[in-house]
């Protein structure tokens, strides 16, 4: 909060001072977009600059076998990859490589590789199957027990809250959350399941201990064979404590669904996302004769067709690289679900141990420092809304920045000389975590300076009202620097934003889209993120470190109700802006000048 506690002449003297001098500046913003999506984001510079380097870049770690950020197996790898975004079903971008190796050429069923070959997406399945929940049921059963809608767990007592599962505690959310506390898996990744496991130290178990189902090279278990292992492990941690990784966390919430809704989870995911989105070759059983697939399956595990079972909700689905982008530009745009349940899905549910990454439903929330501007060295941070997954040679991963309505869609099938699916995942995720930093380095920074650069060619200039009054604004970019400057402002022959200084001690305003637009009218809605010059010190402060407050000044000066930090740009159908208004002042700059 700012008061009115200190003499407005003073900080008149003080105000004039920082702005004739060069103070540096803090350079705040709040979470979000800085400024609109591109009317034409394809056609920018910054992206067919980014397309051509992106080629070029996949190339030559094709060649070489590496990137900045690891190796890349490219003689044993199938890759695809697709940029897209949501103004278009037309791709920003779209890769393939094909390894030289001849296994790669003898698994692909098609004998090419393109958008519509089909890979195994392995944990993606997650993102997935909460997708198929909330287009079929939506959000409003999060907070309820899963005992509610599970009977089989009614029963379970807690006699020993360390050896026993607290169910009434575990919410169908934090299920999707990954935060239910619950155990990673009841038998999937089992060590008992191994042949001759006991030869590497571990005790020998008595056979009704010794897993028997589940495993992967087993067959599924039944469903009464899931509960009385579900119920007899022990808790990882209360619930809705932190984030823990859990694939029984889905069968469970498949379950729950197909007791509310009394529709099998296959069928919900081919109604809920699968035919509204005239989707040909995303499957959730595996496509045993298609005849465009990529196979690259470890040692005695037949990985594209393995059958987990119950755990489908889980692991259970194939796509295509063009049904996998269209699966994600459909999340952007809202196309199945409210755009406020869509804002809401795509949040934290926690954080975790780390400043850089949280989870949500199931999201796998990456913090990216991108540049403010090109080549700057000054960046602010733009959460990307992803979800990997693996499963035998398969690895694939979704990467969304609603910051910048742009997702990628990254698929890797990898031979490998691995016994065991487990093994055979791991062995392939270097690969797609080597492309994909590739990718993520390209294109974010792309998409961040595309929309700056639409900025400048439509929203900055000079404008000025018509109405009598002397009152102007003039807007522009300033290098290094988010957003957009008012770099003058006169209301009425006042000079405003001297007055913002003399009154509150702002030194300078920069303006940040709040992603409202209404399309009818074309107004764009803008605030003022106030600025204030940088005071430097050698100590780190944990209860005001600089811009950790600024969100609570929004909509803090009012003027009859309405916020003078509201800045309304209406801009034409090809995005060039014709007028700006200030409510707060009552005025409108509706010529522009410059």
């Amino acid at each position: 909060m700012h008061l009115f506690n200190l003499s407005s002449a003073l900080l008149l003297v003080w105000t004039t001072s920082v702005r004739s001098q060069s103070t540096q500046l803090t350079d705040c913003g709040f979470l979000g977009p800085v400024y609109p999506t591109p009317p034409s984001l394809a056609d920018t510079k910054a992206i067919r600059e980014a397309k051509d380097a992106f080629t070029r870049l996949m190339d030559s770690a094709m060649r070489n076998g590496s990137t900045a950020w690891g190796p890349v197996d490219a003689a044993n790898s199938s890759i695809s990859f697709a940029v897209f975004s949501t103004q278009s079903d037309q791709l920003l971008s779209e890769y393939h490589h094909l390894g030289s190796s001849p296994g790669t050429k003898a698994h692909l069923t098609g004998g090419k590789l393109d958008g519509d070959t089909v890979y195994r997406l392995g944990s993606v399945t997650k993102l997935l199957s909460v997708y198929t929940f909330l287009a079929k049921v939506g959000p409003k059963y999060w907070s309820e027990p899963v005992t509610n809608h599970v009977p089989e767990l009614v029963a379970q007592s807690v006699k020993n809250s360390v050896l026993d599962i607290n169910w009434s505690e575990v919410t169908l959310g934090s299920l999707a959350g990954q935060v239910s506390g619950i155990p990673h898996d009841y038998a999937l990744t089992d060590l008992s399941a191994i042949p001759g496991i006991t030869e590497n130290g571990l005790p020998d178990l008595p056979p009704s201990e010794v897993t028997t189902c589940g495993a992967a090279n087993q067959e599924p278990c039944s469903g009464e064979e899931f509960f009385r292992l579900l119920l007899q492990q022990h808790p990882v941690a209360p619930a809705s404590q932190g984030p823990n990784y859990s694939n029984e966390a889905y069968q469970l919430l498949s379950l729950a669904y197909q007791n509310i809704t009394g529709e099998s989870f296959a069928d919900a995911f081919r109604s809920g996302i699968v035919e509204p989105l005239k989707l040909k070759r995303t499957f959730y059983h595996p496509p045993t004769s298609d005849i465009n697939t990529v196979r690259v399956d470890p040692k005695g595990a037949n990985t594209f067709e393995i059958d987990i079972g119950g755990l489908d909700p889980a692991g259970g689905a194939w796509a295509s690289l063009h049904d996998f982008a269209a699966l994600g530009r459909s999340m952007l745009n809202s196309s199945l679900l409210p755009a406020q349940v869509t804002r809401d899905w795509l949040k934290p549910n926690s954080h975790s141990s780390n400043l850089y990454s949280s989870v949500g439903k199931p999201w796998e929330i990456l913090r990216m420092a991108v540049p403010v501007s090109p080549d700057s060295k000054t960046t602010r941070f733009v959460d990307l809304y992803t979800k990997s997954g693996g499963l035998g040679g398969y690895n694939a991963w979704l990467f969304l920045s609603p910051d910048h309505n742009i997702g990628i869609a990254a698929l890797v099938a990898s031979l490998t000389e691995a016994d065991n699916a487990i093994a055979a995942s791991e062995s392939g995720m270097p690969v797609l975590v080597s492309l994909a930093e590739l990718a993520l380095a390209t294109w974010i920074p792309a998409a961040e300076a595309a929309a700056r650069e639409s900025a400048a060619s439509n929203l900055v200039g000079s404008f000025k009202s018509e109405d009598g009054l002397n009152s102007s604004i003039s807007l522009d970019l300033v290098p290094d620097h988010q957003g957009i400057r008012i770099t003058n402002l006169i209301y009425n022959g006042t000079d405003f934003l001297e007055t913002l200084g003399s009154v509150f001690g702002y030194a300078a305003a920069s303006l940040q889209y709040m992603n409202l637009h209404d399309k009818p009218s074309g107004q764009l809605s803008f605030r003022a993120v106030w600025q204030s010059p940088k005071h430097p010190t050698s100590v780190t402060s944990v209860i005001h470190p600089e811009c950790s407050l600024n969100w609570s000044d929004l909509d803090n000066l009012k003027y009859g109700d309405i916020g003078l930090d509201q800045v309304i740009i209406t801009v034409k159908a090809e995005g060039k802006a014709v007028s700006v208004e200030m409510p707060g002042l009552r005025t409108s700059f509706s010529k522009r000048v410059k």
